[in-house]
């Protein structure tokens, strides 16, 4: 009898099994920029490369695009730095220099992207649409000490690194702090506006001693923090950071200008879904290095 029971137990067990069909995005491929310059504002020239690449599928991969044309302009200026492919590099592209345009050596003059009063305009062609993005330089802090602490956060799996920074007065500011290894999150001064300020940010991971580790604290607008944010909330820090494909769309500051008259309104309300991915940012850096005991 027991075995019976047994017998009747399994057969309903098995018969309970229900195959569920799972939905995924399979909206058709974005391009995606990703145009965060870093700007070392104590050299004379920027390294400014953009990355281009298409969205996929959930389980797709990220390929890179090709676009018809690409250049960065200062509206107040009239001045322009036109880009073009790196032979070998698909998907990236490098600033070059023409007569008048502050570039050399594939690099763009520090002070032309500096002038926090003079916004940089992004133009991107891509499958005969325009896209622009438009941007002002932002100010970032140093480091004023990185060091390696002893804590531990769940397990003993993880090291613990003690970051402190000053705040400046009288600004309200907002930062993206890079921890290396496609690691990130951002930060806003509401709570330590004008003070020094010290955390504790935990690899998830034991890294090895005398592993050399480099963090940078980016500066950002509201708009960029915000945007950093999504894309955080979305990846949970993957095994690509935030910069992975992403499940949604999380929008940048990209607009379809195509067939607008004046760029000045700079707005796309009457094309809601006609967008890219992406962002266009200027952020001072201020980078420290720690070597891992």
């Amino acid at each position: 009898m027991r075995y019976i029971s047994l017998l009747i137990l399994i057969l309903f067990t098995c018969s309970c099994e229900d195959i569920i069909d799972v939905d995924l995005d399979n909206d058709e491929p974005r391009l995606i920029v990703d145009a965060l310059v870093r700007i070392d504002t104590s050299q004379e020239f920027t390294e400014a490369n953009i990355r281009v690449s298409l969205s996929s599928s959930f389980f797709g991969e990220i390929e890179p695009a090709l676009i018809e044309s690409m250049e960065m302009q200062n509206p107040i200026s009239g001045s322009s730095v036109p880009y073009e492919p790196i032979p070998e590099e698909p998907g990236l592209y490098r600033p070059f220099a023409i007569f008048g345009s502050p570039v050399a050596n594939n690099m763009i003059q520090t002070s032309w992207l500096t002038n926090p009063e003079e916004p940089i305009t992004l133009f991107v062609r891509y499958d005969d649409q325009l896209y622009i993005a438009r941007t002002s330089f932002v100010p970032s802090v140093p480091i004023d000490n990185l060091e390696q602490g002893d804590g531990e956060l769940f397990s003993d799996d993880t090291t613990e690194v003690e970051i402190t920074y000053t705040d400046v007065e009288d600004r309200d500011d907002f930062y993206v702090i890079d921890f290396d290894f496609n690691e990130f999150i951002a930060s806003e001064d509401r709570f330590y506006a004008g003070q020094q300020f010290s955390f504790s940010y935990f690899y998830d991971e034991q890294l090895q001693s005398g592993q050399e580790v480099n963090i940078s604290i980016l500066g950002a607008d509201q708009s960029f923090f915000d945007y950093i944010n999504g894309l955080l909330e979305q990846s949970q820090q993957g095994q690509n950071g935030p910069f992975q494909t992403p499940t949604a769309t999380v929008r940048g500051n990209f607009l379809n200008a195509t067939g607008i008259d004046n760029i000045d309104i700079f707005n796309n309300t009457a094309r809601p879904d006609a967008f890219i991915l992406g962002y266009f940012s200027l952020s001072q850096e201020h980078t420290s290095s720690i070597v891992i005991e």
